[in-house]
């Protein structure tokens, strides 16, 4: 039996989790948005088989918006199968507050150096290579937050199915990124390489 606490009183760390857990979700909403609205379409060519592609974005997706929904209703927490803790300390969602900062930080720049030319996979129409901005520090500055928002989930909601699916879905996203790598070198020749060796894959 599954049981669901009836009360909870929030502290500021529970509603600074909230409000930092869901700013990469919104992002990627309001992103999905505005690319709709231009006419734009954002579901590009996987670089992996599309099962494998698909399922390890949407499962990742899928675990932060339970650890926002979480964070909102703590009387759920109880729900997520396999925890290890029975109740999550506040010292370590503070370590969840401090992993989620740099989360942000890397990946709403990232959203919006991008902007009308993001794609979920290979691009199908014209493109070019992004190097300013946040770029100049993480050749996948969105991966690269992954992990601390992988980090920033488990230390919220310690669940060894969570850790499976997160660990899933960082393996998929590297061999994404190891056929993405392949295609800009082939498109973009020696600026590719040249950006390659001055800049590091994820940080």
């Amino acid at each position: 039996m599954v049981l669901i606490s009836k009360k909870y009183q929030m502290n500021w760390i529970d509603y600074s989790l909230a409000i930092l857990i869901s700013m990469p979700i919104l992002a990627t909403v309001v992103l999905g948005a505005f690319l709709a609205k231009n006419g734009k379409h954002a579901m590009g060519k996987p670089t992996i088989h599309p099962a494998l592609f698909f399922s390890g974005k949407f499962l990742l997706f899928g675990v932060w918006a339970l650890f926002a929904f979480i964070s909102f209703f703590p009387k759920y927490r109880n729900v997520v199968p396999l925890l290890i803790e029975d109740r999550t300390p506040d010292v370590q969602k503070l370590l969840a507050v401090i992993f989620l900062i740099p989360a942000n930080l890397i990946i709403v720049p990232a959203y919006l150096s991008m902007g009308l030319i993001t794609n979920i996979g290979l691009p199908t129409g014209n493109h070019e290579l992004r190097t300013s901005g946040i770029y100049k520090y993480s050749r996948n500055p969105m991966y690269a937050s992954f992990i601390f928002l992988n980090t920033a989930t488990f230390l919220f909601l310690p669940s060894i199915l969570l850790l499976v699916v997160m660990i899933y879905g960082m393996v998929v996203h590297h061999f994404i990124i190891l056929g993405e790598e392949k295609y800009l070198e082939g498109e973009f020749g020696d600026e590719y390489r040249k950006y390659k060796r001055r800049v590091a894959r994820y940080l």
